[in-house]
């Protein structure tokens, strides 16, 4: 694989049958809905690795915790199977 579809590879990370994120392998922001939007005039959530969009609001805080410690895309996605979220891969 080379490192422009590598660092475009999506994930679906599922807490039980319930969606918690979808997760994309390239630098972006960070979507919550536990939060409202930034205030007009203000930078959104951005990450160095991750463009992602919360959708379980009660993991958002485990998740964004899971992705401030790892190192890459791959660390994230080993640290959250090991918490306990399904991992599936988006073609």
């Amino acid at each position: 694989m080379n490192e422009t579809s590598e660092s475009r590879r999506s994930y679906r990370l599922l807490r039980g049958d319930r969606l918690a994120l979808e997760i994309r392998g390239e630098p972006g922001i960070l979507v919550s809905t536990s939060v409202p939007p930034p205030i007009p005039g203000t930078a959104p959530v951005t990450h160095p690795f991750a463009t992602a969009s919360f959708h379980l609001a009660e993991a958002e805080g485990e998740l964004g915790a899971l992705l401030r410690e790892a190192s890459d895309l791959d660390a994230f996605l080993e640290a959250a199977g090991r918490a306990g979220y399904r991992i599936e891969s988006i073609d």
